[in-house]
This record gives C-alpha cells, sequence and structure tokens, in this order.
C-alpha cells in the first residue's frame, strides 16, 4: 500500500503547484465543543514571473467571521518557497484560531483573495460545535450559601499602619536628599553642548553609507545585505508617514500607504526594493550582483525624492541631502 499512497500524495503537489495561483482554507479538526477552540490553515499559492511577484491581497479578518464564530487569534501572514524544487512557487499562509459559544452546524464562508488580475474564492467549510454530555442519573446539589471572608491584606493594613507611614516618610527624606545632592553636582558640571539632531533622511542616508561600507553582498551575506536594507527602509517610511511598516508584510504596508501623501512613482519605488528583499529572505533567490549593486542607490534615490516631496521645504531639504 505504500507505493499508491507515495503516488498519490506526490500527484496531489503536482497538481497544486500546476495550478498556481490557488488558495485553500482547512479546519484542523470539523467537530469541536462549546467554547473550544480549532485552527483555520489559510494558503495562497501564486508564482513569480519576470516582473517579480504579483500583489497577494488577503480578505479583511476581524474579530469574528460570522455571528457564531470569534477570532481568538491572528498569526499574521507568511511568506515562504512551496517548494524546493522550484523557486518560481511562493505561498503566504496564515493561522486563525477560532471558537464558538453555539451548539449546532455552523458555516463558515468561503475566503476571497486577489492574487494579481485574478480573484478566487476558498470552499466553504463546516463546524459541528457540540454541547457538554451531562449525566442526568446523578442527582442535583443545592448551591451553597455565601461565606463572608474578611480580606486578609486590609486586616494587616489596619494593624501596621504606623509602621507604613513612618517607612514612606523615611523615603520621602531620603529621596529629597538624593535630589538636593545631585543638584548640586549638576550645578558643579560644565555641561558640554548638545549636537543638534540629523534631519531624518540625513540620518537614514548614513545608515545606508554604513551598510554600503559593510559590504555585506559582496562577501556573499546576500540575505543580511537586504535585511538591513529593508530594516532602514521600513524605519524611515514610520517615521516619515507615522505608518507602522515593521511588523508588516510589504503588500499590507503597500495597501496602507494607498491612503498617504507618499506619490504612487515612490510606493511603485519601495515595493520594488522590498520585494526583491522578500523573494532574497524567504524564496532564497540570488540576485544577480547588478540587482544587488542597484539596491543601495535606489533606496538613496527613494528616500531623496519622498523627502523632497513630503518636506515642508522639499527643494532645501533635497539641495542639503545632495
Amino acid at each position: 500500500m505504500r507505493g499508491p499512497v507515495t503516488l498519490l500524495l506526490l500527484a496531489a503537489l503536482h497538481a497544486a503547484s500546476a495550478q498556481a495561483p490557488a488558495v485553500r482554507a482547512t479546519l484542523d479538526s470539523s467537530v469541536i465543543r462549546i467554547g473550544e477552540q480549532v485552527v483555520i490553515d489559510l494558503e495562497a499559492y501564486y508564482r513569480t514571473g519576470r516582473d517579480g511577484a504579483p500583489a497577494v491581497a488577503w480578505p479583511a479578518i476581524g474579530d469574528t467571521l460570522t455571528r457564531q464564530v470569534e477570532v481568538v487569534w491572528d498569526s499574521g501572514v507568511d511568506t515562504a518557497r512551496a517548494d524546493e524544487a522550484d523557486p518560481t512557487l511562493l505561498v503566504q499562509r496564515r493561522h486563525l484560531t477560532i471558537t464558538a459559544w453555539d451548539s449546532g452546524f455552523l458555516a463558515i464562508p468561503p475566503f476571497r483573495f486577489r492574487i494579481g488580475t485574478d480573484t478566487l474564492e476558498t470552499a466553504p467549510l463546516l463546524l459541528e460545535v457540540r454541547t457538554v454530555a451531562v449525566d442526568t442519573t446523578q442527582a442535583f446539589r443545592d448551591i451553597k450559601g455565601v461565606y463572608e471572608v474578611r480580606p486578609s491584606l486590609l486586616a494587616w493594613l489596619e494593624a501596621h499602619w504606623p509602621w507604613l507611614v513612618g517607612l514612606w516618610a523615611a523615603c520621602g527624606l531620603l529621596g529629597g536628599l538624593i535630589a538636593w545632592i545631585q543638584r548640586r553636582r549638576r550645578g558643579r558640571t560644565a555641561h558640554a553642548p548638545t549636537a543638534p539632531a540629523l534631519p531624518l533622511h540625513e540620518a537614514m542616508l548614513a545608515r545606508l553609507d554604513a551598510l554600503e561600507h559593510r559590504r555585506l553582498w559582496q562577501q556573499g551575506e546576500v540575505k543580511a545585505h537586504h535585511s538591513a536594507l529593508t530594516d532602514i527602509l521600513r524605519g524611515y517610511v514610520e517615521a516619515r508617514l507615522g505608518v507602522p511598516a515593521l511588523e508588516r508584510t510589504t503588500d499590507e504596508l503597500m495597501q496602507a500607504l494607498r491612503v498617504t501623501a507618499l506619490p504612487a512613482a515612490q510606493r511603485e519605488q519601495l515595493a520594488n526594493l522590498l520585494r526583491l528583499a522578500d523573494l532574497v529572505k524567504f524564496a532564497k533567490l540570488n540576485p544577480a550582483p547588478a540587482e544587488n549593486e542597484a539596491t543601495i542607490p535606489g533606496a538613496r534615490r527613494f528616500i531623496l525624492d519622498s523627502t523632497a516631496v513630503l518636506s515642508p521645504t522639499p527643494d532645501a531639504a533635497h539641495a542639503e541631502a545632495r
């Protein structure tokens, strides 16, 4: 029986790869008791091409999937290579932990995805929620009466409040003495003038210069180079636009930037840099030397162009940075 089973598994894997883009939703258990939790595994398969990976838009998922089904935990989206033998086939995965408090058969509607220009839906899911079995042969027990218990903390405070007041007064005197000594020391110490903080774009350009001097990708550390580059770009976007960027996927960040003042040209610059880094980090892509060489100048151009657009005095800031 092992031969036919192996062939069936290989055939299923080949079929899933050949049908990309494709989406799938599965329950790790279709039967639970009231209040128990179950996990929905969501997967979106797609292929990269000459123009890079297509944009993957996930369905909006809130605190509930239906009126009866609640979302307890959302793992977020994770991108990886779907098949080690096929570097162009990628998969994004997301795990939802759900629960329900109504018994019966609960239908979970399809999840709708948009991958590039294709709109796909998963198959609907059916979850059976069972009640807890009650042994009706046992006799019912009476409810016990209210038993008043005096709070032990209150009793302790009533007995020791003089000591607490004395301790509080001693701490106040000690704190005042320490503050007085520190003020005297600060008065005797000459403060050196502090250097003014660098503007945001200059600080980020300095970090790019430091990354370029490290020559990571030239030493074979391509993934470390792209990880450091995306940290700089995401930190710049978060500081400049106030959009949380460090913990979001590239697609989620691009969607959030649509409603900011960042123009489409700069969003495209940023998306190209981040998606190339995603392929290096998650799909183990090894870019050509020319592609790696162009990442630092591309990041500088994005920071300078976006600063020129978003700065209150864009021309001065642009000229100063150059």
